[in-house]
């Protein structure tokens, strides 16, 4: 069964999309478009980027007829939107970056609360979807809050900001992790026996320092993408936090005790590739 013409690329934010749509789109078949649902500055503010958002569309498709993004017209508009995508690419394959919380903005005018209508577009469409999912969710909320401070979200190619230290807020942290759990099941069972469904784990793509995909994860997003061996091997964004978590996390001791026992137990041990640079320090 061929590869569909539109992959999603859906996660949470904080879990890796810039690394591996920049591994991804280096490939000669393989076009990405960063975040289209966002409404502030663009990852890479390049023209086709920025006709490709999602919201620069609607100015243009909703200019003299404010009905036509109504929600009972969001089906249509979805497949236009698509069409205006493959227009702009002009590759065979399309990769869309949409994450968790922006897929209700293409939505029925009825649903059920928890059921992104969005998906089931997917589906009606036949779009593949790429699940990144990053599970150790401590690492992802150390993320969040150091870019929340320092409004600094990526870096590309040029060396990376001097680490910090961070306070973790304990209740916080802990909704958040269930929050993230039940998010994470509840993408996977929309998507159950669809074909076009892959679900990718971040830590496995990026177990180490290099920036590279181990050759076996790069082969299997190969033949799934049904593509020759052409990518460049390497993501372009240079990882901002090295400190291991107990150098990084201020409240270490009360984050261990919070998590002793509970199904987020696994996240006191540290991703592999934080684990490699505190072997080599």
């Amino acid at each position: 069964m061929p590869h569909p013409e539109f992959t999603i690329l859906l996660a949470r934010q904080r879990s890796g999309t810039n690394a591996l749509l920049s591994v991804l789109g280096t490939h000669p078949d393989i076009f990405c478009f960063d975040e289209v649902f966002r409404l502030d500055n663009l990852v890479r503010p390049d023209p086709v980027q920025i006709r490709g958002n999602y919201f620069t569309f609607l100015e243009e498709y909703a200019a003299g007829d404010v009905t036509r993004i109504f929600p009972d017209r969001h089906e249509r508009l979805f497949a236009d939107y698509l069409a205006h995508l493959a227009a702009l690419a002009r590759k065979r394959l399309i990769v869309v970056d949409v994450k968790h919380n922006s897929t209700h903005h293409l939505s029925g005018v009825w649903r059920p609360i928890a059921q992104p209508t969005f998906f089931d577009y997917l589906k009606s469409h036949g779009a593949a979807v790429l699940h990144l999912v990053r599970r150790h969710y401590l690492r992802g909320l150390l993320s969040h809050l150091k870019a929340w401070d320092s409004k600094r979200y990526y870096v590309f190619d040029r060396p990376a900001p001097p680490d910090v230290r961070v306070s973790v807020p304990l209740p916080w942290a802990l909704h958040e992790m269930e929050r993230w759990r039940a998010e994470d099941q509840s993408v996977a069972a929309a998507f159950d026996d669809y074909p076009f469904y892959k679900q990718v784990e971040y830590s496995s793509l990026f177990p180490d320092t290099s920036g590279s995909i181990p050759a076996h994860a790069l082969t299997d997003l190969r033949e799934w993408f049904d593509v020759p061996d052409a990518f460049v091997n390497r993501a372009s964004l240079t990882k901002q936090s090295s400190l291991p978590l107990a150098a990084t996390v201020e409240n270490m001791d009360e984050v261990v005790a919070a998590l002793r026992g509970t199904p987020f137990e696994y996240c006191l041990e540290d991703e592999p590739a934080y684990r490699q640079l505190h072997d080599n320090v």
